[in-house]
């Protein structure tokens, strides 16, 4: 369970950096369906056109930052066990809806995931209003590449993706020397406690973040209420927690039903096989894995290689026919 998301007040002020870049950036094409913004006016979405999403069968249509802010806000929505885990929600819902997460530990914020909408509130929240400085955007596939690169910009921090999804990243050409992009492969510390795993499966760059949360110091600021102090792992699409919130699914392709491959999912058991966490959550509220989600994800991939017909056997658990 979650508390009521809130609103950002519409009255907080930016500084006049933030405006100019918002000038530049704020009539950027977004498309509609997916959230991917792009740096010149086009016909097609390169992310929709990929079997991994899709294009509506209305067509493709955009819209810009600058269109989305007389009909979006965003919201601020904390988790009820852990007041340094935050959902950024966009209202109304738009394209994919994610909700990228925030992280605020002791030594600086960090942002899991981006979605299409930044309001000048939001901006201004980020940026004064945080426990800890803002240090890091960090992108787990494709699909949430979004606007990222203005998100980066706006909020002047290092964006995070990985080198084996660089050509899904449709604004690569207009990444220049001030910006601060950082591409990165195999795992990759982006601050105490903060580590980023390439997972592959759903995109060859898809990746997760751990969280270890016994690096954190004691709290101070709820005295009353116990502070998670377990690894929390944050997935998105090829690791995803269920709607049940009792299990993990594997995803290739969403929107189009085409479950990941028995391989790729052993693939990712492997890689995740070592990391200490009983917590998961994915980029929506209510996808939230409060206990046992190491075992949990093992089980996990069982069933998922079951329905697929396949299971695991002897010690190095090799796939063969169910």
């Amino acid at each position: 369970m979650a508390h009521t998301a809130h609103s950002l007040p519409d009255t907080a002020s930016v500084s006049s950096r933030t405006l100019e870049i918002l000038s530049k950036e704020g009539n950027l094409p977004i498309c509609t369906a997916c959230g991917t913004q792009y740096g010149s006016a086009r016909d097609t979405c390169m992310i929709c056109e990929d079997p991994r999403q899709a294009v509506p069968p209305t067509g493709q249509t955009w819209t810009s930052l600058t269109q989305l802010s007389s009909s979006r806000r965003n919201t601020i929505l904390e988790d009820t066990d852990d007041h340094r885990v935050k959902f950024i929600g966009t209202e109304a819902g738009f394209a994919i809806n994610q909700t990228p997460i925030l992280l605020e530990t002791a030594e600086g914020s960090y942002i899991w995931d981006c979605s299409a909408y930044i309001s000048t509130a939001l901006i201004h929240y980020l940026s004064k209003e945080l426990r800890t400085p803002l240090r890091g955007i960090a992108i787990s596939h494709p699909h949430f590449f979004s606007t990222s690169l203005t998100w980066s910009r706006l909020l002047g921090v290092p964006l995070y993706l990985n080198e084996a999804d660089k050509a899904w990243y449709v604004r690569l050409d207009e990444i220049g020397e001030g910006d601060k992009v950082v591409w990165w492969t195999g795992e990759r510390e982006i601050g105490k406690g903060l580590r980023l795993i390439q997972c592959g499966g759903h995109f060859p760059g898809s990746s997760v973040l751990h969280w270890d949360r016994l690096q954190e110091p004691a709290p101070t600021d709820h005295p009353t209420k116990r502070t998670p102090v377990s690894g929390l792992l944050l997935v998105a699409d090829t690791v995803m927690v269920q709607p049940t919130q009792r299990g993990f699914t594997f995803i290739w392709s969403v929107p189009n039903m085409i479950p990941l491959g028995p391989k790729d999912v052993r693939a990712i058991q492997h890689t995740l096989a070592s990391l200490p966490f009983s917590q998961a959550t994915s980029s929506w509220p209510n996808r939230f894995i409060r206990e046992n989600a190491r075992e949990i994800l093992s089980q996990s991939v069982a069933s998922h290689l079951r329905a697929m017909g396949w299971e695991m056997e002897g010690k190095e658990g090799e796939l063969v026919p169910a």
